[in-house]
């Protein structure tokens, strides 16, 4: 008897310190095949910089399509996971325009809008029958004053709502982290537009520039003034370049001043980052606007090639065609009846992978979008000791038109000739890394600086991109566009994400890729086939539980009955 007492108390003892250390030990486990459900370390660390209280509102409720609901459930896991972390993180879900009459939900849709949540209609099936809601597929995150829009529907062109939803469970980190950062962490990096060479004016770059902007601080800068200035020293300027950690050059169309290049390369030479993207061909679609409807494009002299070629890089100016490319868009009709239709434009490639399989490449590359390339040239990559990446590059089939050539709208509806399209995966984005050789090494300086480096002591790194046109947005009624979007055809390319995905690895800022880059794979019911085997499914969930328990009771009475019969 005092053995079973003390078998208990012992019991009891082991419990209590069971229950105890529960308490003080938290401890999460994610099963899941694809860890969908493990917060990144990248994640973690903007957590635990965030030393405010942080609060979110999801306007993921109320009446929602079954893909929306997926969602809505996935985005829940996703911040009760963050919630384990942060303390004082709190997050509600919401429909904002609940209960609300025709005239509030017009004033809530504009607040919304004013804080950067737009709404989008959706639509419910159900029984065969179909109907539209409006829901507002963002959430707001409330941090030390500041409101921040996280969108939470990934637009992917010419894809269905289920795959655009599965696309954006994939980004749930990367946008909940993005907003945490825009919300929480100052800009201590600056990136400089060159202002100078006749690039590309603001309203065309605008997209980016405000992209760029929610990360970094942009400064514009201008290094050709030099040559019309002379109380500013051209050792001034380079000190003011030193001070970027990012230069970008939008599509220069002027030819370099020796003075420039000297000054870039002097850059470079400190371990400067450097985005170029030109155009090494002078062609527009503008250029198409004449009875004629053709065009001739030329090679553009912008004064590159030896300072190019010294660091490992050489643009040609054959033109690129592709059986790969984007559509364009023309005018059809007359009057009122004009309207826009898309034909196929060989002379805008598409492109979102390389062959070049190096983790550098597939890191800025992986889960791309289509980029959109407009009358582009190709690069040739040299060997000289600096580290070679193509980032993106044509299709299996490509055909490059050596200059001076004919381009004509009277090609629209004329029957593609594959055996023309004879190359491939010629390189139309490179990045060159490394410690780079001054291209004035061993000849004479066209501007007196304190000191010249023939050799870089920093690595310092190049892309180049072979069609300024990747980096610039439409304009409509005098605003900016969203890069990458066509007004006309109503396609939305990677150009944006590409663009943000170089500029991030360029200033080390690798964490927001590896989240952008995030894999998983969600399961989805097929609707269609859930309205057509409803009655099966019904059957077999309802009723066949139902008539096994039934035969299981009747077969236990009748040997029960037949036992003591």
């Amino acid at each position: 008897m005092k053995k079973t007492y003390t078998g208990i108390i012992v019991i009891i003892i082991a419990l209590i310190l069971i229950n105890y250390g529960s308490s003080k030990i938290f401890e999460r486990f994610d099963l899941t095949k694809d860890s969908r459900y493990t917060v990144s370390e990248e994640t973690e660390n903007l957590l635990k910089q965030a030393y405010q209280p942080i609060v979110i509102d999801v306007f993921l409720d109320g009446e929602l399509p079954g893909e929306f609901r997926k969602l809505k459930l996935e985005t829940g896991q996703f911040l009760e996971e963050l919630a384990a972390i942060h303390p004082n993180l709190k997050y509600d879900f919401l429909n904002p325009i609940e209960d609300a009459s025709p005239q509030e939900i017009e004033q809530i849709t504009a607040q919304l809008a004013n804080n950067g949540v737009k709404g989008a209609v959706a639509t419910i099936q159900e029984g065969g029958k179909s109907s539209n809601v409006t829901i507002f597929p963002y959430a707001l995150i409330l941090y030390d004053g500041k409101t921040t829009a996280v969108p939470l529907l990934k637009t992917v062109a010419r894809a269905t709502t289920e795959e655009r939803v599965n696309s954006s469970i994939q980004q749930l980190e990367y946008q909940f982290a993005d907003g945490l950062r825009k919300a929480s962490i100052e800009k201590t990096k600056t990136v400089a537009f060159l202002r100078d060479s006749n690039s590309l004016p603001d309203v065309q770059m605008g997209s980016f520039i405000t992209s760029i902007n929610e990360y970094y601080n942009t400064r514009r800068f201008g290094i050709e003034f030099l040559n019309t200035n002379d109380t500013i020293q051209p050792q001034e300027v380079l000190d003011v370049l030193n001070k970027f950690d990012l230069v970008i050059d939008p599509k220069p169309t002027a030819p370099y001043s020796e003075t420039k290049k000297y000054l870039m390369d002097q850059y470079l030479m400190q371990g400067g980052k450097l985005l170029l993207a030109v155009d090494p061909i002078v062609m527009e679609n503008d250029s198409l606007a004449n009875e004629e409807r053709k065009a001739y494009p030329l090679p553009r002299k912008l004064n590159l090639d030896e300072m190019l070629f010294k660091y490992g890089l050489r643009l040609n100016n054959g033109l690129v065609k592709d059986m790969n490319h984007a559509p364009i868009a023309l005018a059809t009709g007359q009057g009122r009846n004009t309207q826009y239709e898309a034909f196929a434009w060989p002379y805008f490639p598409i492109s979102k992978s390389t062959q070049d399989t190096s983790a550098t490449a597939q890191f800025i590359t992986k889960n791309l979008e289509d980029v959109k390339f407009e009358y582009t040239g190709t690069i040739d990559t040299l060997k000289n000791g600096v580290k070679k990446t193509i980032l993106l590059s044509t299709s299996q089939k490509t055909q490059v038109m050596t200059l001076p050539a004919v381009v004509s709208f009277n090609e629209i509806g004329q029957e593609i000739n594959p055996d023309f399209y004879n190359k491939s995966n010629l390189p139309l984005a490179v990045l060159a890394e490394g410690s780079f050789t001054s291209a004035y090494k061993n000849r004479v300086k066209p501007v007196n600086l304190k000191s010249n480096i023939d050799q870089g002591k920093n690595s310092a790194a190049i892309v180049l991109i072979a069609d300024g046109d990747v980096l610039k947005n439409q304009v409509l009624k005098g605003e900016a566009q969203d890069l990458g979007f066509d007004i006309r055809t109503g396609q939305l390319y990677g150009n944006k994400e590409f663009l943000m995905n170089t500029v991030n690895y360029l200033l080390d800022d690798t964490g927001l890729i590896k989240l952008r880059n995030k894999n998983i794979q969600v399961p989805f019911l097929d609707s269609k086939k859930i309205t057509d085997e409803k009655f099966k499914w019904q059957f077999i969930n309802v009723v066949l539980p139902l008539l096994l328990v039934a035969g299981f009771g009747f077969v236990f009475m009748w040997l029960r009955k037949k036992k003591y019969a």
